[in-house]
């Protein structure tokens, strides 16, 4: 799907047009793609590829690349697989930064080897792809954390009542000023601060407000259910458990002042997926995991109705790489 599809999902003709004119975007110094994305269409440009190989190359680096980790993780690998879907749509209308994603993502072996120029080297390679996997660059250090309950759930708190408070703000022009407005993550913060509206589907203090009951839910749960992994997993458990919770400290500081920026904690809560799958497993008794997964597969329909919903129009396909038609919109 991720290879054939023509014109379908969000910000199609923003990535078809920058392939198309991509030698003038890479003479442009005010280029809005990150380097490595460049380059990436500059190598396609350069062997005279379609726009479809990109897309065919891309899919198996975004799906290729997490389906790797997935199986890494047998005993939830279908759960995943599912969540993976309702969560993302599987990748299959993928952007750059799905890429950049997959490549934390896959980092995370790493981080558990306690290999550190490898972490590194992935992190800058998904950075250059897309500026926001940087502050992925922390979960080396956050994975191995240990911290007590009571300041888990301060930081929390204290992050939801910033964020109710646009304190976001503040933080991001601070950030913006010690970056300096020149460089690539000022300029990239910049742009997020000044067309947050126009990125933000519905009502936002709705959305924001769901959001925080789903991690009120969510959280204190994962949490709880910690204890009840199994020794050979719990490592990974409270791995990602601490990689989901600093994503969420982000989401809920940024989400509501400045959406754009609370972009920065996507390749985190991406974490969620393992943290869910593994909770599920962790019940032993039939009635009960029964009773879990099915509110799983409901919570799952109701991700993915609603993650579709928003761009109804531009997820419903019209139109394939078999059709007759321009690349370009009239």
């Amino acid at each position: 799907i991720s290879s054939v599809r023509w014109n379908v999902g969000t910000d199609w003709y923003s990535y078809s047009d920058f392939y198309r004119d991509i030698l003038m975007y890479h003479s442009n110094p005010h280029n809005y793609m990150e380097t490595g994305f460049t380059y990436y269409n500059l190598f396609f440009h350069y062997l005279g590829a379609p726009y479809s190989m990109l897309l065919a190359v891309s899919a198996c680096l975004m799906i290729g690349l997490k389906a790797k980790v997935f199986f890494d993780h047998k005993k939830v690998m279908m759960l995943c697989l599912f969540l993976f879907y309702c969560y993302y749509l599987a990748d299959i209308f993928g952007v750059r930064q799905y890429l950049a994603i997959a490549l934390c993502v896959y980092s995370i072996r790493y981080i558990e080897k306690q290999r550190f120029v490898p972490f590194l080297v992935i992190i800058l390679l998904a950075t250059s792809i897309h500026v926001t996997s940087i502050v992925f660059l922390l979960s080396y250090w956050l994975y191995k954390l240990k911290y007590s309950l009571l300041l888990l759930y301060f930081s929390l708190v204290l992050a939801f009542i910033g964020g109710f408070f646009d304190l976001g703000t503040k933080v991001a022009e601070l950030v913006m000023h010690l970056a300096g407005v020149d460089s690539r993550v000022g300029t990239k913060l910049t742009s997020y601060l000044k067309y947050t509206d126009e990125y933000v589907p519905g009502n936002p203090y709705i959305n924001y407000a769901v959001g925080v009951l789903k991690r009120a839910l969510f959280i204190p749960l994962f949490v709880y259910r910690q204890r009840f992994i199994g020794e050979a997993d719990r490592p990974k458990y409270t791995g990602y458990l601490n990689l989901l919770v600093f994503g969420n400290i982000i989401y809920l500081f940024f989400s509501l002042s400045m959406p754009m920026i609370a972009r920065l904690s996507t390749d985190f809560l991406f974490f969620e997926i393992f943290v869910l799958a593994y909770t599920l497993q962790s019940f032993k008794k039939n009635k009960i995991k029964l009773l879990f997964f099915l509110l799983v597969l409901l919570f799952g329909a109701f991700r993915l109705y609603n993650l579709m919903s928003v761009y109804w129009d531009l997820y419903m396909p019209s139109e394939t790489i078999f059709a007759p038609i321009n690349i370009r919109r009239e």
